[in-house]
């Protein structure tokens, strides 16, 4: 018996199988059950035998996730040439791809904020700037912001080491925030990962900071800048966020994490930051689909986070910690593992069990890595307009289905009783309305049946399957149906199937390669 309680990028330093129910509206309940006993048969299950029982207590409700919890973290450069555009040439696509996850906040930084420089003529080491922050591109980031109501944290460089310098690019930013009215800018982050600047080499043959970099320096860095942006009356008001901690040295995230926000004040942060991708390829490393969904590698993670008291290091502080940069695998994650199924299975429960860990908010690196919950390629026009190509990959389906039905909702406790690697987690809106309940397959081979109790009498319920051929596809269809890449939108309306309860349980089809989300009316 498990139980569970409710409550990047690519880094500068580091068999065929069967299709079945894909882009089928099945409007017979009947029929569903026959055809997924009957594929699950084919599959070499007997009988579509009972691989797990969730027993939900429905009058229980814990924490509500909220409205903004899954978001997206995007390097500067990719945020201006690809994921948002410029103002002059918006990517209205992407745009729609984030209204479809509802309203959120998108960190526009990563290893690019401290090589992008907003008037590099200006900097004390412009060599240093490899991409220039145009007033077009500060424009198109609000733009996006008011189009779709995201919220942007937008990434300062820290490198350069000049609070006065930078200052210039916090007025144009908050101007541009003014001028698009609409538009959130939720927060200024000092640096990206500071705790690597002695070992990466953003400018020269040089690092970025001297050997023996620690947490002190870092907040003697930070002085300057926080006099200049909290001194300026047109940049005092806006949070600022940090230290944005990188996930390959723990010693700074669980050792140093506290005393960062006591040396530079903990009045002075709006929200506290870190980063954490639970698998890497760096330095050669080789992952597979079965690392990746290995459950021991989130138990892992839950222990290292409540051990090292990450988020009441920051509570405790009056800050909520956000969880700003992250994904499944480090240096560009691989194809085949990252980029398939098993990256949409991995997600949603990423997602729920960092809710239950306290974060305050998720946001999922994107660029051009196997990672990537959705690629663009932008291709600039002989007028001067870019054009997008947007594809949408296998791990947005997991922050989608989380958006559409977790978020705003409360979670309630879910005990998931199987020998196989399935998870369950359930959410409702309130004591007297309907319950969700997700049960995750992140094994390798098992499928079948799983009976759903809940802990009181309940009526009809629905089930909306999110599945694909495979763990190692990436044709991932939400209710059968798949986002069409040139709209941003559902190619069609995603199929239900309504489920009647039999002395209190509810039993569902739950294929390998699947998520499935049973809804329970009262």
């Amino acid at each position: 018996m498990l139980s569970f309680d409710p409550k990047g990028a690519t880094k500068i330093y580091r068999t065929p199988r069967r299709e079945f129910l894909t882009g089928t509206v099945m409007k017979s309940a009947s029929v569903m059950v026959l055809l997924g006993a009957l594929v699950l048969a084919g599959r070499g299950i007997a009988n579509a035998q009972n691989v797990a029982t969730v027993s939900v207590n429905v009058s229980s409700a814990g924490k509500v996730i909220p409205s903004d919890f899954n978001g997206f973290s995007i390097e500067v450069d990719d945020a201006a040439n690809k994921y948002l555009g410029v103002a002059s040439s918006p990517n209205l696509v992407f745009y729609q791809l984030l209204k479809n996850l509802g309203k959120a906040t998108i960190r526009i930084g990563g290893n690019s904020e401290d090589y992008s420089c907003w008037n590099p003529s200006q900097a004390p080491r412009p060599a240093g700037c490899k991409f220039t922050i145009t007033q077009d591109a500060l424009n198109g980031f609000m733009k996006a912001s008011a189009a779709t109501a995201w919220g942007v944290i937008l990434g300062v460089n820290l490198a350069e080491n000049s609070g006065t310098w930078a200052l210039q690019y916090g007025v144009a930013a908050v101007n541009a925030a003014d001028a698009f009215s609409g538009s959130k800018l939720l927060g200024f982050e000092f640096g990206n990962e500071p705790d690597l600047y002695s070992s990466e080499t953003f400018y020269d043959d040089s690092n970025i900071r001297p050997s023996g970099y620690s947490w002190t320096n870092l907040v003697t860095d930070w002085t300057p800048y926080i006099s200049a942006f909290k001194g300026n009356r047109t940049t005092a008001a806006v949070p600022l966020v940090g230290p944005a901690y990188d996930d390959s040295s723990d010693v700074w995230r669980n050792s140093h994490l506290a005393p960062f926000l006591e040396g530079v004040g903990p009045s002075n942060l709006g929200t506290a930051t870190v980063h954490e991708y639970p698998t890497d390829t760096c330095s050669g490393n080789e992952l597979e689909i079965s690392q990746l969904l290995a459950e021991s590698l989130m138990s892992s993670y839950v222990s290292m986070v409540t051990t090292n008291n990450w988020v009441s290091n920051a509570n405790s502080r009056g800050l909520p910690l956000q969880l700003d940069e992250t994904n499944s695998t480090a240096c560009g994650g691989k194809a085949g593992v990252d980029d398939v199924m098993a990256s949409t299975v991995w997600g949603l429960d990423w997602l729920f069990t960092n809710f239950n860990l306290g974060f305050s908010r998720i946001n999922f690196h994107m660029d051009t890595a196997a990672y990537s919950a959705v690629q663009v390629v932008g291709t600039r026009n002989p007028n001067g307009t870019v054009s997008y190509a947007n594809t949408v990959k296998p791990l947005y389906y997991a922050m989608y289905t989380f958006s559409t039905n977790a978020q705003r909702k409360a979670v309630v406790p879910a005990r998931v009783s199987t020998s196989a690697n399935i998870k369950a987690y359930a959410v409702r809106a309130s004591s007297t309305g309907p319950v969700t309940v997700f049960v995750i397959n992140k094994d390798l081979r098992a499928a079948g049946t799983v009976s759903v109790r809940p802990s009181e009498a309940m009526g009809a319920g629905s089930l909306l399957t999110v599945q694909a051929p495979s763990l190692s596809s990436k044709a991932v269809s939400y209710g059968g149906v798949r986002f069409n890449n040139k709209t941003g939108l559902l190619s069609g309306t995603p199929a239900t199937t309504p489920v009647r309860p039999v002395r209190g349980s509810y039993s569902v089809i739950l294929p390998n390669a699947s998520i499935t989300i049973l809804t329970i009316n009262p």
